[in-house]
């Protein structure tokens, strides 16, 4: 049987799956790249034996199936990194709509948190296909992954961590533990860029902010204690606002 393996197609730290088509080709693998709810979705029907979910499709999927972390390779925004942003429509007075591609992705949701616990503020995600001025001419605001330099905008793992002081976890390999397939441990090492580094600094550009140069990040690419207490403090938000039907344990593989 072959074995099927999922990413996200939007997956924002490709350095950690720099690898995976070369790996998978040679292992006989069937890569399978996909929205993050079909991932999920799959996971849980059995139909995949290995995927790099958010907390999200983690915490969805534990309380379902065994689900077990491959404590190897995984990423974690700390800071500014330009991975997501949300833009505000000029002028506005009210927020009351916000306009998104991927209404359904963790790091999408997270920008939504961070406006109700920061700023107190509520306002729906609303999914619509365009590019960013179309966004904002229908909608108060608009959340999309990367980040456009000739735009004001929030940067949602750098808000994440001045608000919680935590790195935000977008991304680690999960296994349904009586599915796993032999030796995933060292494959889902393979996957990954050679000689990657445990942080990749962020430095971004100067853009329409004059500050924006002085901001800074990194991304922390390896599972470990600190990455683990970030997961269990994220998967309390997703809890909190009713992202998640239950609080899920952090259950690891094993080899």
């Amino acid at each position: 049987m072959i074995q099927k393996i999922y990413i996200p197609k939007n997956f924002a730290v490709p350095e950690i799956i720099g690898n995976i088509e070369n790996v998978c080709h040679e292992l006989s693998f069937e890569l399978v790249k996909a929205d993050e709810k079909l991932c999920i979705e799959h996971m849980l029907l059995n139909k995949g034996s290995l995927a790099l979910l958010s907390p999200l499709g983690y915490g969805l999927g534990v309380g379902r199936a065994d689900f077990r972390i491959i404590p190897t390779y995984s990423a974690s925004l700390v800071g500014y990194t330009g991975k997501a942003s949300l833009y505000f429509k000029e002028g506005m007075s009210s927020l009351k709509s916000i306009a998104t591609d991927y209404p359904d992705d963790f790091i999408i949701n997270i920008g939504k948190i961070l406006l109700s616990e920061r700023y107190d503020i509520e306002s729906p995600l609303v999914g619509i296909k365009g590019s960013l001025p179309e966004m904002l001419a229908q909608h108060s605001a608009a959340l999309r992954y990367g980040v456009d330099e000739d735009y004001h905008s929030m940067d949602v793992s750098e808000d994440w961590f001045e608000t919680f002081d935590i790195p935000l976890p977008i991304g680690f390999w999960v296994v349904r533990n009586e599915e796993e397939p032999a030796n995933v441990m060292e494959f889902t090492k393979k996957f990954a860029l050679d000689d990657l580094p445990e942080e990749i600094e962020i430095k971004p550009h100067a853009g329409h902010n004059q500050y924006d140069i002085d901001r800074q990040g990194f991304i922390l690419t390896r599972w470990n204690d600190e990455s683990k207490s970030a997961l269990e403090q994220t998967l309390e938000f997703l809890y909190y606002h009713r992202l998640l039907p239950e609080l899920p344990a952090v259950k690891i593989f094993q080899s």
